[in-house]
């Protein structure tokens, strides 16, 4: 078993905080939604609140610990910029998502 020291943990979570921003993109590393795609709609110290617009909705977002995400290197400010003022809608997020994901796949195949 490997033991990780504090001092570690802390420079992951110092890590994420400074790389992520609302309206970035992370999938989901652990739990029963494993693989999702989500966007950030809120941050904490230790949590991350993220949407997809389907079954997580800005009504009621999902709760992760950064641990249990992967940030992705991709961040959508026109998103942000409607998350922060309150105007994104979930179908704005779904398309978001979609759109990421298909950017994603493509870069896979060349």
């Amino acid at each position: 078993m490997r033991v990780t020291h504090l001092s570690q943990k802390k420079g992951l979570l110092q890590y994420m905080l400074d790389k992520s921003k609302v309206g970035g993109y992370v999938i989901s590393a652990a739990g029963h939604d494993t693989g999702r795609w989500y966007v950030i709609i809120d941050i904490e110290s230790e949590y991350v609140y993220l949407v997809d617009g389907k079954i997580r909705t800005l009504d009621r977002p999902k709760k992760k610990k950064w641990k249990h995400v992967n940030l992705l290197n991709a961040f959508d400010s026109e998103l942000a910029m409607k998350i922060k003022n309150k105007k994104a809608g979930n179908e704005e997020i779904k398309r978001a998502i979609k759109q990421m994901q298909d950017r994603n796949s493509s870069k896979e195949v060349e």
